[in-house]
């Protein structure tokens, strides 16, 4: 598939329902966004989905992207703490060090919420969630 021919608003909103752990099913004649919540909820509430699944098996054309792994949200962490946060900067010794302990996706949030990088995460974050899309419509 030509990633080229699908708009960036299509990409945006496919990575923005990946960042909240939804499933995305892309109709890639109509550019039409399904979602349904992700595996670990699916137990909870997958009859509640029952009606997006039946309209995906319609679809002739489509793609299914699910949200990246743990261990791509970790580098995304890592690549963020590495490129975008200046070595002078103590924050940047503190973030590494609570990536390194139990639960690191906690300690990176609650670092990143109370600093003056916070809005740069998410716009870091939401970048490499669209490059990950990107990749999926390859």
């Amino acid at each position: 598939m030509d990633q080229s021919k699908y708009p960036e608003n299509v990409i945006r909103d496919i990575a923005q329902h990946l960042d909240i752990g939804m499933i995305c099913y892309f109709n890639t004649d109509t550019m039409e966004i399904e979602s349904v919540l992700g595996q670990s909820y699916m137990t909870y509430f997958d009859d509640d989905y029952q009606e997006v699944y039946d309209k995906v098996e319609t679809w002739e054309h489509s793609v299914r992207i699910e949200p990246p792994e743990s261990w791509q949200s970790f580098k995304f962490m890592e690549d963020f703490i590495e490129y975008c946060i200046p070595d002078s900067d103590p924050i940047k010794r503190r973030l590494w060090t609570a990536i390194s302990k139990r639960k690191p996706f906690q300690n990176f949030k609650y670092i990143i919420d109370y600093s003056k990088y916070r809005q740069s995460w998410f716009d870091f974050k939401q970048m490499e969630l669209e490059k990950y899309v990107r990749e999926h419509l390859l």
